[in-house]
Order: structure tokens, then C-alpha cells, then sequence
């Protein structure tokens, strides 16, 4: 079941304001989203009804186990997302909250896992809040991906990680485009450890080979 951008934001909401187990308001949920009290107890209902929160009247709202885990996958996504905004491109603290919150619905977890594993898998956010475990089982790209230098002329790929321990290294590919998920194509291999001429959304980048080496693809 697909769940909306609506639900995961309750939910998560419910997360910040229950951290230390409590039961959360409903007026204190209308607060922190903006929204008026009868829209937050509708929804409070619909949100019953799915099984994701239990509501007692007059006591308030706790997350169901579903709804704790979709509430912490959102969280993670967002923290993983601000870490890499401020670890990666040099974005500041401040700001990385507000770019996170433009991508934390639609970036898969499969692409959250590979950005956790170009962070080296932090545990808190810039902020110095937790960053919620994973509840799926990361993916192994070891037997699928390829050094992005192996393909041969014309092939085309997918990126799926940048392997490298060298920070600097992983900020300058990035910059160039070189982000997971990102389809990418070998123009020309330029002979006698030339660079490596490549096609990524619509631009031509010529890439040194010991950069190349750093990027893993999975074929088309």
C-alpha cells in the first residue's frame, strides 16, 4: 500500500512529540504541523482506522508498532538526507532541515541505504539528533555493480555507489553529477590511461580514470 506524503508527515510528527514514550495531544500535533485541531483529529482517525496509532479520548495518541516503523523510516531518510547535505555538498545546518523535508517522500530506501554507506553510516544528524536505525535489509551491490571504468565504449549503466574512504574525492564526483540513481553513459575511452568521456543527464564530462575507478554501475 502506497502511503502519502499526509500520513508519513503525522506520523512522523507523532515521533518528534513522543520521543520519551508519552502519549502525544492532539492540540500539540495541530501546533507543531500548523493545522487546525479538528483537521489533526480527522485525520487522527483515519490514521486509527489504518492501524498506525491508537487514540484514547482525552488521553491522546501513541503510535501502533506500523506506525512506528513508518514514522522512523521517515526519520531516517530525513537525517541521512541532512547529513548528506551538509557532510557532501557543504550546505549549511540551517538549512539542510528545509532541503531535506523537499526529498524525504520521494528518495527510495534503497538510495537512502547508498547514501548512508557514502557517510559511512552515521548515527546522528547535524543537529545531533539519533538517526533511526534501517528496519530493511541493506542492499548488497557487490555482486551487481561494476568499476565505472570496466564498461566499454557506448555502454550505458546506472550509478549505484561512490567507494572511496577519500571525503574530498566523494564531494568533487558528486558535484559533477555522479549521484546514485543516476543513468550515465561511456561516450569514449580515450586510450593510454586517457580519461573517460561520459554522458550524464545531458552533459559530457571527461572523468580521469582513477575517479572512474571510484564510481560503481549497474549495467543496463
Amino acid at each position: 500500500m502506497m502511503i502519502s506524503e499526509n500520513i508519513e508527515d503525522y506520523l512522523a510528527c507523532i515521533y518528534d512529540l513522543s520521543i520519551d514514550g508519552g502519549v502525544v495531544k492532539t492540540n500539540q500535533i495541530a501546533s507543531k504541523l500548523n493545522i487546525s485541531p479538528g483537521s489533526v483529529s480527522e485525520m487522527i482517525k483515519k490514521l486509527s482506522s489504518l492501524g498506525y496509532v491508537s487514540y484514547e479520548q482525552y488521553r491522546g495518541v501513541s503510535l501502533t508498532d506500523e506506525g512506528l516503523t513508518i514514522a522512523r523510516r521517515v526519520k531516517r531518510r530525513h537525517r541521512l538526507l541532512e547529513r548528506f547535505f551538509v557532510d557532501i555538498l557543504g550546505m549549511k545546518t540551517e538549512e539542510s532541515h528545509d532541503e531535506a523535508m523537499k526529498l524525504e517522500h520521494t528518495v527510495s530506501d534503497e538510495s537512502v541505504e547508498r547514501i548512508s554507506k557514502i557517510l559511512r553510516d552515521p548515527v546522528v544528524c547535524p543537529d545531533g539528533n539519533p538517526i533511526p536505525p534501517p528496519d530493511i535489509p541493506q542492499p548488497d551491490v557487490s555482486g551487481l555493480s561494476v568499476q565505472l571504468d570496466t564498461l566499454k565504449q557506448g555502454e550505458s549503466a546506472s550509478i549505484t555507489h561512490i567507494a572511496s574512504e577519500d571525503l574530498d574525492r566523494v564531494r568533487r564526483l558528486i558535484s559533477m553529477g555522479f549521484v546514485p540513481g543516476h543513468d550515465i553513459q561511456i561516450d569514449e575511452k580515450v586510450p593510454v590511461g586517457g580519461p573517460l568521456l561520459v554522458r550524464i543527464d545531458g552533459r559530457r564530462i571527461a572523468l580521469a580514470k582513477d575517479m572512474a575507478s571510484l564510481v560503481w554501475v549497474r549495467r543496463a
